[in-house]
C-alpha cells in the first residue's frame, strides 16, 4: 500500500495551459460561415432569424478565441 502511494506521488504533471485548437484556415473559414449565418438572419423571420444570428456569433466567437 505504501508502494502505491509513492508511485502516485512521482507522476507526471501536465501543464493545464489553453491550447489553441482552431488553426488559421479553420479560424477565416468558419469568420466566413458566421458572417454568412448573421447576413441570413436579416433575409429571414420569425424565429429563425434568431436563431441563424446567434449561431452565426457563436461561430466567429469560437473562431477568434479557438475553441
Amino acid at each position: 500500500m505504501g508502494f502505491l502511494l509513492i508511485a502516485l506521488e512521482f507522476r507526471e504533471v501536465k501543464p493545464t495551459m489553453k491550447v489553441k485548437n482552431v488553426g488559421k484556415g479553420e479560424g477565416i473559414f468558419r469568420l466566413i460561415i458566421g458572417a454568412i449565418l448573421i447576413i441570413l438572419a436579416f433575409f429571414v423571420s420569425g424565429v429563425f432569424q434568431w436563431i441563424l444570428g446567434l449561431i452565426g456569433v457563436v461561430v466567429i466567437l469560437t473562431a477568434i478565441f479557438g475553441y
